[in-house]
């Protein structure tokens, strides 16, 4: 039997620029995460064997030298722990790039991985591993070079299990539209190659098809990079085990150790007096240093919602907070109230629910309610006059 470690999406070197003056903070998380999966596979009770790096594993192909160094010590620890290292480029982290990591044969980190640079799927090494022999195939996918279909190779010899490691997007998978389709694939084609396992990367969320009997796995980023729906919630470490004769087992290790959360909150079917209630129930429902949450607030309120100074009272609440404002001003019983009085404050409630009735599209209306909204504050920071 062998185990190895299925990895994919590490980014290192990403920084989020969205989360400010969070970004390095969270970019430290990622070489965190693979750090923490080093020390996994090198620890002897885990009984890896091997490390498969199925593309991006840079967020850029020319990354920083302190990323190039941090990468470098790691793998130099797998190699002392004589755990090989499979590694198929990205589309981040391409080989065809100018001044590529991986172009320089003599390059350190070249050095200390198997790499695939064929620019379609090609043998990429044979590995006795734990007393078994392990064929791994591979691609660099070459905008100028690579040909579709790129699911139409085989299992080349005898050895006892075929790996390939691919960056690519299957047809089929969840959340697929989310990436960029260069390296399409289908299940049918990846039946018919003979692969015992197919390790795939470029969709983040952790996922299992089969190709007949083969498995072909997303194993998901360690570390959420974006706000988007296939990287909300846990993410796992993926170690694999192939045994002759048996179907390959895959466990999940849940290893992020910040979490990112896009949630809804409609106050309709809430009971909120002021701002202080509202603070409290997002405090309640979400609260958690080590999340990064995207709240969308819905509904009406019987006061004004100010998301920026909502998210200045709750930052040490989260690792990071982004509110957004969806709130309809417009049904309030206040401004309806206010729509009531003969006075400018009046007229001017009048005015803009008159432009309201004939808004051409969803930005006219949301310019509307912005200027509603500045109006309320305005209006109720100088006591309604």
């Amino acid at each position: 039997m062998i185990r190895f470690l299925h990895l994919a999406d590490l980014h290192l070197g990403a920084e989020p620029r969205t989360l400010g003056p969070l970004a390095s903070s969270r970019a430290h998380d990622y070489l965190d995460a693979f750090e923490r999966a080093v020390t996994f596979a090198a620890a002897p009770e885990n009984r890896i064997h091997a490390v498969v790096i199925a593309g991006d594993f840079f967020d850029s192909a020319v990354p920083s030298t302190d990323t190039r160094r941090f990468a470098t010590a790691q793998l130099k620890r797998l190699a002392r722990a004589r755990i090989p290292v499979v590694v198929a480029p990205g589309n981040h982290d391409a080989i065809c790039m100018p001044a590529s990591i991986y172009a320089d044969p003599d390059g350190e980190v070249r050095k200390l991985v198997y790499l695939a640079v064929s620019p379609n799927v090609s043998p990429v090494t044979a590995l006795t591993l734990n007393g078994e022999q392990v064929s791994f195939y591979g691609m660099a996918w070459d905008p100028f070079r690579s040909r579709p279909p790129y699911e139409v190779f085989q299992c080349d010899g005898t050895a006892a299990h075929h790996v390939a490691v691919l960056h690519a997007t299957l047809e089929n998978a969840r959340l697929a539209d989310l990436h960029s389709r260069d390296v399409p694939l289908n299940l049918d084609g990846l039946a018919t190659t003979g692969m015992d396992y197919i390790a795939l990367g470029h969709v983040h969320t952790q996922q299992e098809h089969y190709a007949g009997s083969t498995p072909v796995v997303y194993p998901g980023t360690l570390e959420a990079r974006r706000f988007t729906p296939g990287e909300v919630g846990e993410r796992y470490l993926v170690v694999v085990e192939l045994e002759r004769g048996q179907r390959p087992r895959i466990q999940r290790h849940p290893w992020n150790r910040r979490t990112v959360l896009t949630e809804s909150l409609d106050l309709d079917v809430e009971v909120l007096d002021g701002e202080e209630d509202l603070l409290e129930l997002i405090r309640e429902k979400y609260a958690d240093p080590d999340t990064l949450l995207r709240l969308e607030l819905t509904g009406t309120t019987p006061f004004l919602v100010d998301p920026d100074a909502l998210s200045d009272r709750l930052s040490g609440d989260f690792f990071f907070l982004e509110l957004l404002d969806r709130t309809d001003l417009f049904d309030t019983s206040l401004v309806a109230s206010w729509a009531q009085e003969q006075t400018i404050r009046g007229l001017y409630v009048r005015k803009l629910q008159d432009r309201m009735a004939v808004a051409a599209d969803d930005e006219e209306r949301q310019c509307i309610e912005l200027a509603l909204k500045l109006a309320v504050k305005a209006f109720s920071e100088k006591g309604g006059h």
